[in-house]
């Protein structure tokens, strides 16, 4: 498993992909930090085929999300 840190518009985002044995698919998990390193939201993704597929929507869903579309996230919020 790999694990991403960035920093985007302010925010820290963790990403990583986590296998679902049951699913036989990659789930894009994703933290958002604030300024204090504090979990402000965390999600995952709609379930992908490929781990560095799923960290790669991973990080485009937290952007979307600190760009307040939610259009773009998986859970619609």
């Amino acid at each position: 498993m790999t694990i991403g840190d960035v920093k985007y518009k302010g925010y820290g985002i963790l990403t990583s992909a986590e296998y679902d044995d049951s699913l036989n698919l990659w789930n894009g998990r994703y933290r958002v930090l604030d300024q204090d390193g504090i979990v402000v939201y965390e999600s995952f993704t709609t379930p992908l085929d490929e781990e560095g597929t799923a960290q790669e929507a991973a990080e485009a869903e937290a952007r979307a999300w600190i760009d307040r579309d939610s259009t773009q996230l998986s859970s619609g919020q």
